[in-house]
C-alpha cells in the first residue's frame, strides 16, 4: 500500500492511548508478518520462555518499561494516511509478578503516564494512567508447550482530569486471554513463541476490543535474545462520544534486543510503529525495558 500524506478529514479519530506497542504495509503482507511477532514481555534470562509460563511457586520479577511515542499523522476511514495533530506520550510502567503456586502467578502494573498534544487545541497530562492487577493460571503443560488463561483488572488513575489528554486512560477495564507458549529450536538456537488472543471489556464510551499478541525470541547468543513482536487491535463497533463515535483497529510491530547483563538482570531495547491502522494515529517510538528476578 502507497502512504499517503493530505489534510486531515474532518471524522474523529480515537483516543492516543494503545496500551501496552512506522511501516505502511498492506494488510494481507502485514497479517502474513505478524506471524513472526511477538508481545511485550521480557523472556526470562534463564529460559527461552515468556508470556504464557507461570512463575515457580515462591520466584517473582519486577519489569520496569518505558514507552517513548510520537505521531504526527492518522490513518482515516479509508486506512490512508492523512496529517495530524501532534503529539507526544511517555509510558512508565513497572510490573510486578509473582509465584504464588507453580501454576498461579500473581499480577501487578501501576502506570505513569505523560502525554502532549499539539495545536490546534493543545492539551497534556501528567499523572497515573492504569492500575492493573490480576492473575495468570496454567491450564495445561508438558515439556516444551504450555496454556495458560489471564484476567487483568485495569483501574483508571486520572481521577476527574479534564484534559483530552487523558483520553482513553479514563474508563476501567477489564482484559480476559487465552495464552500459548511453545518452546523449540530455530536453526540450532534456543527459541519461543507466545500467542495471546484476548476480549477486552471497557466499561462506559469506548468499545470493547479484541487483542492478538504474537511473539518470537530467538536465543542468538548466549547473553543475548532477538525479539519480533506484534500488537493486533481490533475494536467492536463503535463506542459513544466524541472520542469514541467511529469503529478502530490497529497494528504494530516491535523488534528488539534482550541483553542479560547479570544472571538476574536483563535489559531489552525496541524500536515500534504503527505498521496499518484504521481511525487511528500513526506512532513511532521506543521502548526500553528492564526486568530483574528475584
Amino acid at each position: 500500500m502507497r502512504a499517503l500524506v493530505a489534510r486531515r478529514p474532518s471524522w474523529k479519530r480515537p483516543p492516543y492511548a494503545s496500551g501496552l506497542a512506522g511501516f505502511a504495509l498492506g494488510r494481507p503482507l502485514f497479517l502474513l508478518a505478524s506471524i513472526l511477532g511477538l508481545s511485550p514481555i521480557l523472556a526470562a534470562p534463564h529460559h527461552a520462555h515468556a508470556g504464557a509460563w507461570t512463575l515457580k511457586e515462591g520466584a517473582g520479577q519486577a519489569i520496569l518499561q518505558t514507552s517513548l511515542l510520537h505521531s504526527n499523522q492518522e490513518y482515516g476511514p479509508d486506512s490512508r494516511l492523512y496529517s495530524s495533530r501532534p503529539f507526544d506520550k511517555t509510558e512508565i510502567s513497572l510490573l510486578f509478578e509473582y509465584g504464588a503456586r507453580d501454576w498461579l502467578t500473581l499480577i501487578a502494573a501501576p502506570q505513569f503516564i505523560h502525554v502532549k498534544l499539539g495545536a490546534p487545541d493543545s492539551a497534556s497530562y501528567t499523572g497515573l494512567g492504569y492500575v492493573d492487577a490480576g492473575v495468570r493460571t496454567r491450564l495445561w503443560q508438558d515439556e516444551n508447550r504450555v496454556v495458560s488463561a489471564q484476567g487483568i483488572l485495569r483501574l483508571s488513575g486520572t481521577g476527574n482530569a479534564s484534559s483530552a489528554a487523558a483520553a482513553g486512560y479514563e474508563n476501567t477495564e477489564i482484559d480476559l486471554r487465552l495464552l500459548g507458549g511453545l518452546s523449540f529450536s530455530l536453526w540450532g538456537r534456543p527459541s519461543f513463541l507466545d500467542v495471546q488472543l484476548a476480549q477486552r471489556f471497557r466499561f462506559d464510551d469506548p468499545p470493547d476490543e479484541v487483542h492478538l499478541d504474537i511473539t518470537l525470541g530467538i536465543r542468538t547468543a548466549p547473553r543475548w535474545q532477538m525479539l519480533i513482536q506484534s500488537f493486533n487491535v481490533v475494536s467492536e463497533g463503535a463506542g459513544k462520544g466524541p472520542w469514541y463515535g467511529v469503529s478502530h483497529e490497529y497494528y504494530k510491530l516491535q523488534f528488539g534486543l534482550a541483553w542479560q547483563w547479570r544472571p538476574n538482570l536483563t535489559l531489552q531495547a525496541a524500536m515500534v510503529g504503527t505498521a496499518y491502522a484504521r481511525n487511528a494515529p500513526q506512532e513511532n517510538g521506543l521502548v526500553l525495558s528492564a526486568a530483574y528476578q528475584f
